[in-house]
Formats: C-alpha cells, sequence, structure tokens
C-alpha cells in the first residue's frame, strides 16, 4: 500500500492555488483524489499561471473597459474656486477612444460575470437652464357647458324610518318595524355598493339618506297594502332577494321603481337633436325614405280598412253567446262583464278584486354554463318574485282587453282620414308638414279605451293637442302608473267646448303638470279634432302607433312608426321600448315617474326627435349613395 505524503484536503487547497504541489510519492502527474476536477500537468498549469502584476492590469483593463462608453463627468465649479482641484478625471485610454459610440447614445457594457454597475451621470452645466427659464403660470380652467340634461331629485317630505300607517295593517308595529329595518339595511347596502363603484353615472344613481328611507317604506308598505295572510312570508322573501341581489340587479330595479321618486329637470333645454338639415329637408327624407310600407303595417298590427259591417255583427253575436266573459289582462282569471251593470247588484264585474303583478316578465339571459348550473327562473320587474308567484299589487276589479278589429268596432267604428281641404294651422300660419302624437288608455266596461290624446307639429314638437277624453264606458281603472292619469285628473279637468284651444292654458306661478286639461266628451269628438290638422296624405309618427291608431279608432296607411326605425336584433313580436330608445340615441331620460305615470306630450316630442335622428342618417347614407332627396 502506497503512502500519501499528504492529506486529502491540503491536496485540494494547494491543487487550487497558484503554487506546485507537493505529489509525494505519486509523482507530479499524480493525485491522490478521486477523479479530480483539477489538471496536474505542469505545461497546462504555466499556460494559465500569471504573476500578481499582470492581474493587477487585467482588472485595470476591465475597469477601463467598463468606462467606454460613459460620458464625460465634470463637477460643477464652487464659488471659492476649489473646483478645479475636484473635477473627476475624464481622460480615457487612447485605445478605447474608437468604442466610444455618438453622444446621444449612451450605453453601459457590462462583462459576463462581472458584478459593476456603473452610475450614469449626466452632463451638467455651471447654470442650470431652468434658471433662467420665464415662469408661466399654469393654464385657467374654463368650465364647459354641459348641455345635457342633469339629474335633480324631486324634493320629498321627510319621514322616519317607521311603518307608515295603513287602515288595515297585517301585522303589528313591532313585527312591522323589525322587516323595515332589515329592508333599509339591505338597501344600504346596495347603495354601498353603487357608491365604491366606478360606473360613470354613479352620482345620479346614489340614493341620499332620506331616500334610502323613502325606498324602504315604499317597499314594505307595497307588501303590506296585500294580502295579510301571506304578508310575513313575502317580506321574507323580499329581504332573501336583497340579500342576494347583484349591483346590476340593483341599478335596475332602480330605474325601474326607485327613480319614481326623481325627475329630469332641465337648468337649461335639453340637447337639441342637430341633423343639418331643414325643416323641408326633413320632412321630403320622411316622406320618401322613412314612411312604414304598407305589409309591415298589417305585420305590426295596424286596422288598414274598417271592418265590414258583416264582421262587426259576428263579433257582437259572439259577445252576448259568451255572455261577456272575459280574461284579465292582467292576472289571466276568467270574470264576467257587465256594461249596464247587473240588475241584482249594480256591480260592474265579477270574481274580483284582481291580484297582479305590474311589471313584465323578464328572462335572464341564457349561458353557456346552465347545463352545469341549470337556468335561472323568469322573474317580474315590479318586485322581483318568480312566475307564478301571487301578485304583488291589488285592484277591486279584473280588467280586459280587446284584441279583434271588428269588436272594436262594434263598440267605436273606424274610419279612414277624411280628406281635408283646409287643414288646421300651428303657429306661424301653416298646417303641420307632419305630426307626432301619442295616447293613454284606461280599462273601461268595453276594453282599454283612449282617456288622453297629444299631438305635437314635426320637426318643430310645437304642442298642438293635449285633451282628456271622457270614455264611452264605465271606467274600471285608470291604468294611472302607464297612463299618467288620476282621478283628480279627471275632476280638474275643464270642459272643452266649440272655439276653445286644444291645449291647457298657462297660469303663471305653476309648473306645466298642474294645469287642467281640457276634456272632450268621446272618443269622437278627439278623433274629430285630430283630422282638423290632417290629410290622409299627413305622415303620422309614433312608437307602437297602432294601439294610438286603434284607440281613436282611425285608419291611417301614411305612417312612420319608431318600432320599424329601430327594429329589435331578435324581430318581431320583441320590440324596443320607447324609453331604451330615447336613452341610447338621444342621451335622455323619459318616463321617470314611477307611480305618477307616463307623459303622453313628453313621450310624443321623443319620439319625434327619434325619426329625426334617423332621418340625419338616413341623409348621409344616401350622400354616400349619391341620391338626391
Amino acid at each position: 500500500m502506497l503512502r500519501v505524503g499528504r492529506s486529502f484536503p491540503d491536496l485540494l487547497r494547494t491543487a487550487a492555488s497558484n503554487r506546485t504541489p507537493d505529489y509525494g510519492l505519486l509523482g507530479k502527474d499524480k493525485c491522490a483524489a478521486i477523479n479530480c476536477i483539477f489538471s496536474h500537468d505542469p505545461e497546462v498549469l504555466a499556460k494559465f499561471q500569471k504573476p500578481p502584476e499582470a492581474f493587477v492590469q487585467s482588472n485595470h483593463a476591465l475597469h477601463n473597459e467598463v468606462q467606454v462608453d460613459r460620458p464625460i463627468v465634470k463637477r460643477r465649479k464652487l464659488d471659492d474656486g476649489s473646483g478645479d482641484d475636484k473635477r473627476q478625471n475624464a481622460a480615457m485610454p487612447e485605445s478605447t477612444t474608437n468604442q466610444v459610440k455618438a453622444k446621444n447614445n449612451v450605453s453601459t457594457k457590462v462583462q459576463i460575470g462581472s458584478t459593476l454597475v456603473p452610475k450614469i451621470q449626466e452632463t451638467r452645466s455651471s447654470t442650470p437652464k431652468t434658471l433662467n427659464k420665464p415662469i408661466t403660470p399654469p393654464p385657467t380652467h374654463q368650465p364647459t357647458s354641459n348641455n345635457k340634461a342633469t339629474v335633480k331629485r324631486r324634493p320629498r317630505p321627510t319621514e322616519p324610518l317607521h311603518p307608515r300607517t295603513l287602515p288595515t295593517p297585517p301585522a303589528g308595529h313591532d313585527k312591522r318595524f323589525l322587516y323595515l329595518r332589515y329592508i333599509h339595511e339591505e338597501l344600504k347596502r346596495l347603495n354601498g355598493l353603487v357608491v365604491s363603484g366606478d360606473r360613470k353615472d354613479k352620482s345620479a344613481l346614489t340614493l341620499d339618506d332620506q331616500e334610502l328611507i323613502s325606498a324602504s317604506l315604499d317597499e314594505e308598505e307595497q307588501l303590506a297594502k296585500g294580502n295579510s295572510a301571506v304578508y310575513a312570508n313575502h317580506i321574507k322573501q323580499r329581504i332573501s332577494q336583497l340579500k342576494k341581489m347583484k349591483l346590476d340587479d340593483w341599478v335596475t330595479h332602480l330605474k325601474t321603481n326607485v327613480f319614481g321618486s326623481r325627475t329630469i329637470q332641465n337648468d337649461q333645454p335639453a340637447r337639441p337633436v342637430k341633423t343639418g338639415l331643414s325643416a323641408d329637408q326633413e320632412w321630403k327624407v320622411l316622406r320618401d325614405q322613412l314612411l312604414t310600407p304598407l305589409d309591415k303595417l298589417v305585420q305590426l298590427g295596424f286596422v288598414v280598412l274598417p271592418p265590414s259591417i258583416e264582421a262587426i255583427d259576428d263579433a257582437r253575436r259572439m259577445v252576448v253567446q259568451a255572455a261577456n266573459w272575459e280574461v284579465c289582462d292582467r292576472c289571466k282569471t276568467r270574470f264576467q262583464v257587465f256594461p249596464e251593470r247587473r240588475e241584482e247588484d249594480g256591480v260592474l264585474t265579477t270574481n274580483g278584486p284582481c291580484a297582479y303583478h305590474w311589471g313584465k316578465l323578464r328572462r335572464p339571459e341564457r349561458k353557456k354554463t346552465d347545463a352545469q348550473t341549470g337556468t335561472k327562473e323568469a322573474v317580474y320587474a315590479c318586485c322581483g318574485e318568480v312566475m307564478n308567484t301571487p301578485g304583488c299589487s291589488s285592484a277591486e276589479s279584473h280588467v280586459y282587453k280587446m284584441q279583434e278589429p271588428a269588436r272594436m268596432a262594434a263598440v267605436i267604428p273606424f274610419i279612414n282620414t277624411p280628406e281635408n281641404a283646409a287643414p288646421a294651422s300651428i303657429q306661424g300660419g301653416s298646417p303641420p308638414l307632419a305630426i307626432t302624437f301619442d295616447c293613454e288608455m284606461g280599462y273601461t266596461v268595453y276594453g282599454l279605451e283612449l282617456i288622453r290624446m297629444t299631438a305635437v307639429s314635426w320637426p318643430g314638437n310645437e304642442e298642438i293637442v293635449d285633451i282628456l277624453v271622457q270614455p264611452k264606458g264605465t271606467i274600471l281603472d285608470f291604468n294611472s302608473r302607464f297612463s299618467g292619469v288620476f282621478p283628480d285628473t279627471f275632476r280638474s279637468a275643464i270642459k272643452w267646448g266649440q272655439g276653445m284651444a286644444h291645449i291647457p292654458a298657462k297660469r303663471e306661478g305653476e309648473i306645466r303638470g298642474s294645469w287642467p286639461l281640457p276634456i272632450v266628451s268621446s272618443p269622437e269628438v278627439a278623433r274629430a279634432i285630430l283630422c282638423s290638422y290632417i290629410t290622409p296624405d299627413t305622415p303620422l309618427i309614433g312608437h307602437a302607433l297602432e294601439n294610438d291608431l286603434n284607440s281613436v279608432r282611425l285608419c291611417h296607411t301614411k305612417v312612420v312608426d319608431t318600432v320599424a326605425l329601430y327594429p329589435h336584433p331578435k324581430g318581431l313580436p320583441i320590440r324596443h321600448s320607447l324609453k331604451q330608445l330615447t336613452l341610447v340615441h338621444l342621451e335622455r331620460m323619459i318616463q321617470t315617474g314611477g307611480a305618477s305615470g307616463h307623459d303622453s306630450l313628453e313621450d310624443a316630442r321623443a319620439t319625434g326627435d327619434l325619426v329625426r335622428v334617423k332621418a340625419g342618417k338616413k341623409w348621409e347614407e344616401m350622400k354616400r349613395k349619391e341620391i338626391k332627396a
């Protein structure tokens, strides 16, 4: 066994050093380490061995190479003159000057394995340029005028957070107050989601403390007025729905229900519609390009020809055979109507009262994950309840709506628009080029009848007609949430007579909505007033105009219907609402009255503006196609 002259760790240290190791009995080319990673060949070691002086020079070379691309740095001269002694020597070796790049391209070269990170300094002049630069004042901010309608809160009376007094409360005060507090807490939470969100319209969607209290009271009162036997169950379900409600659902609920406490008021007039066309040009585009074709009118449900006498007689016989049994337009319950009152007790309808949902049934959007998670149930927009749940609102009587033209003609006959050699003039002394009109209907013993008619000129939106109409049948329900007409509206109306104006008389110090409207004696009189301004060739403009024309029993084929101008992408029978079209194309909010109902004058003007927008777009399209109007 061979004897090793040195220990194994000593051999490793010796191999890593620059000295020639002592290999003892192993010889110069032998190593006692197993699989040694170092070479012990003297020729190889001599090739890579450097004296300490060479190593120092190589370090200086590395430093100079790193500094090659650095700009010349000079210290600022001090006032005491000591700057001359403190300047940095910026001289570089001549061998490296050809490696300097352009003065604007400052870069740093770092070799692989080097840990040196050079600090790049900017060349400074003796005096900063900013000291000689003139000081300019900051630009003044000029506030831009905003012509958009601003949402202002309608002042409401201050109410405490206590249940409102009802003639027949469904539960004791303590129990109602407990439920009310839960509702208020959930509304506060949802309102906080709006405040903390990043929606552009969050200022308009945020409720203040009093509005939160009022909204909570409205929620509780609406359920308390229903069936007292199911009050506790319904209000618990509503609280559960509010707890699960997300921000988007809350915004929809705000716009649909809560914004009855707000109104759109303009410090300035609403943003006008600018088409770049004159009134005559707009009318020519409307006449030649925008009129709804006859086949489309039939598809939309317009009555283009008066029903025949035979069809009317058949409709009357069917009503007699059915003994006036109808299906409720709200809750779908069958009930019987007595137009002349029942002889035994004088009632007008049977099977009352009516519990119904006034909101439309909204079906959730289908998603790809429905196969795994299941589809969501459709809910009512009024209360958020799912389909087939008991109604959240109640009325004393069931109501119905006639659909068949012959049956409607059996009550009030249809007529074609009569010839009119001298149409009535509007402001300016000339007949209107076109008329936008809107009607409000209420439920009577003869179905859905006309109770208010409003007409404005087009494109000027000048008010022409705004009257109340006494229907043929006894009124069962004014449909106030949608018609905007209440019993007090009829009681305060002024009876209209020949020679009187067709619009309400203005009263100083009172807003327009408080002026009493003139009331005419029948739908036939209202139709005659409308026909005094038009001829068979005068375009009539409206949204879902078949309902308005059916209510006045008028057959008119020169029609511009915004349902046809702005069709829904999914096609009929799905339609865009007037409120949605106005918000998208006019950036204007209408029908924000909630339970106060719609304003037919506001709706008529919005419809006319929508047609003007379409006329402007059609004109641009015609210009591109080089078509002359």
